[in-house]
């Protein structure tokens, strides 16, 4: 970078010089711009720099510089040792430049720390280009559109987002650029916190061609960025861990002694906004799938904000066999509260298994009880209820123990070993002609949905046409009337005793 004295000083200036000219010095819309052309070609400059002149510059002008490839760069005012001054770093060693704006994304997320907004407002503030962070399917979440000021053929617009879920689909992710044709680059980073190793979120840059960035500066940058946000999800994942283990050692306290509680333990409850008296409903989730070791990281937490989503503002306590939370009220809640609550819960578990590929949830909810001892006895019931709702072929069970003890009949009816295989054997001669249990699975399912054959036909993943054959096959062994309320009655105690014996392995 030079600054420039006069037309017949370019044939001088030493090879690859980008020579900058006020208007007094370089008239584009002169004579002189020709001879300017040549003396600089003649000199391996690599470009000039001057003011945008008053008129048209001449076509030959222009002609004679695109044939030998030398760039004209205009400007409305130039302050010749200002541009030369601020572009010579640039120029001379673009690297040094581009460890300063990496420089200066660290030092701002030092002292502001590592969220999103944060990290997209450090790169944003240093880069001044679009910063975004995407989910998997490639949707902006936060920050800016990355694409907002592309101008690209229809071409080129299918095939950026193609090499863009390419990308965001790899098994084993890694920061990449994509080249958008003309207008400049798109550079993507994955945040990938262990044990996965696929990238549920990434952060991405667009950078423009006129922006100047190099690409490895940007990278670079980009990198810092995603280590800091990384450390501020696992910091947050730290003290929630260390939370959700306080919360889970503070129940069983208050489980073990209800009638005792002592003063350090209600203190705690106090802090975690418990209340310990009044009428408690308790639900219990639990996976009705597997095991809830095997449940995926995070599960609670995406758990509880699902709830409150829908809600049920609780906290979710970790149990062995899944998550408790509870709702407490001054007064006892009529039914109707807890059959609305049970809607609400069964419309968080159906969010979470459609986020979670794979995942089965069901969940029981306790009849109201009042005081310590009362969550406990809720608590009890809810599991029960859980066991129950585990039982059922269908996404999302919720079952729940009413207040006038219909549910608690029940349960003591099941517990009853001759009632139970009495009720079983009438679902003997289903077993018999169909070993792999699909038949009597369709007839549970069938009553479990009000004898609808389009529910029941949607619950278990086949069209209804099939599930009208399975009825007509399941009336023609069973020797039953469907429509007859008895027959109905004793099919549905049948169907429920043997999927709760499939579930606990017990009578």
């Amino acid at each position: 970078m030079r600054p420039g004295e006069s037309v017949a000083t370019l044939g001088s200036v030493p090879v690859g010089s980008l020579v900058v000219f006020t208007r007094e010095q370089l008239a584009l819309d002169s004579p002189t711009a020709d001879l300017a052309v040549r003396f600089a070609v003649a000199a391996a400059a690599a470009g000039i720099v001057a003011e945008t002149p008053v008129h048209d510059v001449a076509l030959s002008t222009i002609r004679l510089a695109d044939r030998h490839q030398l760039p004209i760069i205009t400007v409305d005012r130039i302050d010749q040792s200002a541009v030369v001054h601020a572009l010579d770093a640039d120029v001379r060693a673009p690297e040094v430049v581009g460890s300063s704006l990496v420089a200066g994304v660290l030092e701002r997320l030092e002292r502001r720390g590592g969220d999103a907004p944060t990290v997209l407002g450090a790169l944003r503030e240093v880069l001044s280009t679009h910063v975004g962070l995407l989910d998997g399917s490639g949707r902006v979440i936060e920050g800016d559109d990355l694409f907002v000021d592309l101008r690209v053929s229809e071409e080129s617009l299918s095939v950026v987002p193609e090499a863009l879920l390419r990308a965001l689909s790899a098994s084993h992710p890694a920061a990449q650029s994509i080249d958008l044709s003309t207008n400049g680059f798109l550079v993507l980073h994955p945040v990938v916190v262990p044990p996965r190793t696929r990238a549920e979120l990434w952060f991405g840059i667009y950078v423009p061609t006129s922006a100047g960035l190099l690409r490895n500066t940007v990278r670079q940058a980009l990198s810092i960025g995603v280590w800091a946000f990384t450390a501020h999800l696992a910091t947050r994942s730290l003290a929630t861990e260390r939370e959700s283990r306080h919360r889970a050692m503070l129940l069983s306290e208050i489980l073990e002694h209800p009638d005792s509680i002592s003063r350090r333990t209600a203190e705690r409850a106090v802090l975690l906004g418990w209340p310990l008296f009044g009428w408690h409903s308790v639900v219990h989730i639990s996976l009705a799938n597997g095991d809830p070791a095997d449940a995926s990281p995070g599960l609670g937490r995406d758990l509880e904000a699902a709830l409150l989503e829908v809600g049920v503002d609780a906290s979710l306590v970790d149990r062995p066999d899944g998550w408790v939370c509870w709702l407490t009220s001054e007064v006892a809640p009529e039914a109707a509260d807890t059959k609305a609550l049970a809607g609400k819960v069964r419309q968080a578990l159906l969010a979470i298994e459609s986020e979670h590929e794979g995942t089965r949830l069901c969940a029981g909810i306790g009849a109201p009880a009042q005081g310590p001892d009362g969550l406990a006895k809720s608590l009890r019931e809810a599991r029960r209820s859980g066991l129950l709702a585990a039982s059922r072929e269908t996404m999302a069970a919720v079952e729940r123990t009413d207040r006038v003890g219909l549910s608690r009949v029940l349960f003591a009816w099941y517990s009853y070993r001759p009632a139970r295989d009495l009720a079983m054997s009438v679902l003997q001669p289903l077993r018999e002609a169909d070993p792999s249990g699909q038949l009597v699975r369709t007839l549970g399912c069938y009553l479990d949905y009000e004898s609808s054959a389009t529910d029941t036909a949607a619950v278990l993943g086949v069209h209804r046409n099939t599930i009208v054959q399975r009825l007509s096959r399941i009336r023609s062994i069973l020797g039953i009337d469907l429509t007859d309320p008895i027959d109905r009655l004793a099919a549905h105690l049948a169907t429920r005793a043997e999927q709760l014996t499939d579930q606990d392995g017990s009578a």
